[in-house]
C-alpha cells in the first residue's frame, strides 16, 4: 500500500489517524509538528501528507510552502486537517496548493475515501 505522512500536534487524534490508516494497510510515519514533519518526509518521500493546519514549530501553511518548494516533494498529495469548518479557511488552504481539506473530528470512511481518491492522481 502507500506510505503516508501524518503531523499533529494532538496525540489521540495523531493515534487516531494512524491507526485508521494501519487499519487500511498502509505504512504510516508521524511527526508532532511541522519541523519534525518535514524532516519526515524528506526522509520517507511519502505517498501523501496528512498535515494539521495549527501547530506549534512551524504551522501546516509552512509545512505545505516547503513541501511544494522542493521539486522532489511538489507533486506528493498534501491534505490539511482542521477543527475549523470555516469556508475561508478551507478555501485558503486549497488555493495555497493542498490537494484536500478535512474537518475533524473524522470518520474512517471519509479517511479511505481521501486516501483512495488522492493516490490514483
Amino acid at each position: 500500500m502507500a506510505r503516508i505522512v501524518v503531523i499533529e500536534d494532538e496525540p489521540p487524534i495523531r493515534a487516531n489517524l494512524s491507526r485508521m490508516l494501519e487499519m487500511e494497510g498502509h505504512e504510516v510515519v508521524t511527526a508532532e509538528d511541522g519541523l519534525a514533519g518535514l524532516q519526515r518526509i524528506r526522509a520517507q518521500q511519502p505517498d501523501l501528507i496528512f498535515c494539521d493546519l495549527v501547530m506549534p514549530v512551524l504551522d501546516g501553511y509552512g509545512v505545505l510552502a516547503e513541501v511544494l518548494a522542493r521539486a522532489e516533494t511538489a507533486t506528493i498529495p498534501f491534505i490539511f486537517l482542521s477543527a475549523s469548518a470555516d469556508q475561508v479557511e478551507r478555501e485558503e488552504g486549497l488555493r495555497r496548493g493542498a490537494t484536500a481539506y478535512l474537518t475533524k473530528p473524522f470518520r474512517l470512511g471519509e479517511i479511505r475515501d481521501t486516501v483512495a481518491r488522492h493516490l490514483q492522481r
